[in-house]
């Protein structure tokens, strides 16, 4: 099987490569290679195992001319939650175009496409009656709260139009990923680049509110398995797919930092706590995965704690920005009212 991956040159899309090509299939990749996303985007493409094919998924012009493919996985997309609220027309036009091209391509080639959207469609997690908080399932209603969860929910719809009757879709909704490869200087994604820029710097690790909020922290390594498996194992034709991805745990922002000291080479941390909140953040996120075990899809084989340890290790010595980008970045919502708080 040849799979074209949009965003394959990114930090999921060279995982979903390597596990495919290890598993006997070809990949080629279309990704845009921005600046805020690769700091070394020659290298990104020399890492890829396919062929690069440097274009705009947003643009129709990039799906003319393509090689032949049996599969789409479609990753490219802008994720900065506060930064899409400023730069809505850029999300818009990434994520929704995007989606709708990714899918027309599929459609018209009559081939599978497993498509990534987000944890962030669902907003701020659920509570039971007795007011314990409940994992997020598919079949929960969207309500978003970052304009970036808005085009991700809006994507989903999008694709399920345009290849109805003509093919195959799967809509993997993922929690938060960390592992080896991404972006160790985006400032609007990851906190844990952020935690590993401080503790190479000797500074304490900032944590936006009171350290209680929880996330679901799942391995890219688990993430590419389960894009491969539905690749391998596609549904029918009728309707889409949709699946939650993560681990089913929840993980406090104050334990990840916890778990980011302990795993770096630097030792212990002071841990400091910003009385800030930026708009589009939530509280609570973490996944049900009864409709995972319910297909026999593979379930995460990583523990939080180990995917921490596996990324601030294995980035010690990378490419690490300077910690204060990330207080430029915060500084920058502020003067755009987008952060509350003292």
């Amino acid at each position: 099987m040849r799979v074209l991956i949009t965003g394959g040159a990114g930090f999921i899309g060279q995982h979903v490569a390597s596990r495919l090509r290890d598993h006997g299939h070809g990949v080629v990749a279309i990704d845009l290679l921005l600046p805020q996303v690769h700091s070394d985007p020659e290298g990104a493409m020399l890492r890829f195992p396919g062929d690069v094919i440097r274009a705009d998924v947003a643009d129709e012009q990039a799906w003319t001319g393509l090689p032949l493919f049996d599969a789409v996985v479609h990753l490219a997309a802008e994720t900065g939650t506060a930064q899409s609220m400023y730069e809505r027309e850029r999300y818009e036009r990434a994520n929704v175009e995007g989606s709708r091209l990714a899918a027309r391509a599929a459609a018209r080639a009559g081939v599978p496409i497993v498509s990534l959207s987000s944890r962030a469609v669902y907003g701020e997690g659920l509570r039971a009656e007795d007011g314990s908080l409940r994992a997020s399932h598919e079949d929960d209603p969207h309500s978003p709260v970052s304009f970036y969860g808005e085009t991700k929910s809006r994507a989903e719809g999008v694709l399920v139009d345009e290849v109805r009757g003509a093919a195959s879709a799967v809509i993997i909704r993922p929690q938060n990923v960390i592992g080896l490869g991404q972006a160790l200087h985006n400032p609007y994604t990851g906190v844990l680049a952020a935690f590993l820029a401080r503790l190479r710097e000797g500074r304490p690790l900032s944590i936006y509110g009171d350290g209680t909020q929880t996330r679901d922290f799942v391995h890219v390594a688990d993430v590419a398995e389960l894009i491969a498996w539905n690749l391998e194992h596609p549904p029918r034709l009728a309707e889409p797919r949709i699946l939650n991805c993560g681990t089913g745990n929840r993980t406090s922002l104050t334990e990840l930092a916890e778990y980011a000291a302990a795993a770096s080479p630097a030792g212990t941390s002071v841990i400091e706590y910003v009385d800030v909140h930026r708009s589009g953040d939530i509280d609570h996120a973490c996944a049900d995965l009864g409709r995972l075990r319910a297909l026999g899809a593979p379930l995460p084989i990583r523990t939080t704690s180990d995917a921490v340890a596996d990324f601030i290790v294995g980035s010690w010595r990378g490419d690490v920005a300077s910690s204060q980008l990330w207080d430029d970045a915060l500084d920058e919502l502020d003067a755009r009212g987008l952060v509350d708080g003292p």
